[in-house]
């Protein structure tokens, strides 16, 4: 980059969106599939070996699955994003976090595990809302949560969803942390895999996965990385705004391949180890939301099946697209070739903008 300055530029993300392309570098490493003939018994098997791993976590790409996770249905927990609730435990463990306005510019999390038995505590566990309902519905997740809106338990209730409640629970699958007591109860609530677990067992939901359709996306193995094209859409950080309380800036780490999460400007910390959160991949997903009650609930249109969004990974980006087959229908995201987007190795983070805040998405080169 010429005199080695960074160039900052905002970017309006309008219906022209898709026609604009983050591209890599010509020296980024290539992936490149191995074409080498499998002349010998030794080497097929390996390969194939290679090929059918079980213990493949497929949000994440990494083979650390346990026994009791392969083949299992994933589970979808819902935290809090108030100031009370941060730091949040749990913050960097999720394998992919998701997070959107849920009233009054707050945004809420939903965090996402393939393995029941990677789950640390988490929280301060919250209470539901109805697209986070919807996009766990998709992903045939077992849905965790304490309390929730009338929208989200008239959905709960309408399609006989699996799910673990805190105010039924309290006490025996879920706790208060009374070191944040000063907070307010509400931001003091928390469980762990363990306890999940017992009440999955206790509660007896099938944790077996039907099919590979809730997977949002197609996430390389051990050593692969995506290549990028031409140069034109370096990232060192992109910026995303919830609303005037609530914006994301995700800064690269070039020797970690790895974006940090600062909100409003501070680090997002995990109040279990101190560790910044960070990912390997970041998509922005726009989609028009509006009020839809007198306690200001916000309903996202993701019934209108698609949309524009924009991915960013290991250091470069691209212009993508969102799907999802109305409410019951699993949320999807698509590169600019129209086949399913392929991620690089390790963990995401998605954010839901409202489209009217579109414009103020920026890009750092």
């Amino acid at each position: 980059m010429k005199n080695k300055m960074l160039k900052v530029f905002s970017i309006v993300l309008a219906l022209t969106l898709l026609m604009l392309t983050f591209a890599g570098c010509n020296n980024d490493p290539q992936y490149e599939p191995d074409n080498t003939k499998e002349s010998t018994t030794e080497s097929t098997t390996e390969s194939t070996t290679q090929a059918v791993a079980e213990n493949v976590n497929p949000l994440t790409g990494k083979a650390d699955l346990s026994d009791s996770a392969i083949g299992a249905r994933p589970v979808a927990i819902m935290v809090e994003n108030s100031p009370a609730a941060r730091p949040q435990w749990g913050l960097s463990t999720p394998d992919i976090v998701i997070e959107g306005v849920v009233e009054g510019g707050v945004t809420r999390m939903m965090w996402i595990y393939a393995d029941a038995e990677d789950i640390p505590k988490v929280g301060p566990t919250r209470s539901a809302r109805h697209d986070y309902v919807e996009i766990a519905d998709g992903m045939n997740a077992i849905f965790v949560h304490w309390g929730g809106s009338n929208l989200a338990y008239n959905y709960i209730d309408k399609i006989d969803f699996d799910n673990i409640d805190g105010m039924k629970y309290t006490g025996k699958y879920f706790f208060r942390d009374t070191s944040r007591s000063s907070r307010g109860t509400e931001h003091t609530g928390y469980t762990n895999g363990e306890n999940i677990r017992k009440a999955i067992a206790n509660l007896k939901i099938s944790t077996k996965a039907t099919d590979n359709n809730w997977v949002p996306f197609k996430v390389l193995g051990d050593g692969q990385r995506m290549p990028y094209g031409d140069g034109s859409g370096s990232c060192t950080s992109i910026t995303c705004t919830f609303s005037s309380g609530y914006k994301h800036t995700f800064k690269y780490n070039a020797e970690e391949k790895l974006y940090y999460n600062y909100m409003n400007s501070s680090e997002m910390k995990d109040g279990s180890n101190g560790k910044t959160m960070s990912v390997s991949n970041v998509i922005i997903m726009y989609c028009d939301t509006k009020v839809v009650d007198n306690e200001g609930h916000q309903d996202w249109n993701m019934e209108v099946s698609q949309g524009d969004a924009v991915f960013v990974s290991h250091g470069y980006g691209e212009s993508i697209s969102w799907k999802k087959d109305g409410k019951t229908g699993a949320l999807k995201f698509y590169g600019k070739d129209g086949q399913l987007l392929t991620i690089n190795q390790g963990q995401t983070w998605i954010g839901i903008v409202p489209e009217a805040n579109r414009s103020l998405t920026t890009i750092t080169e």
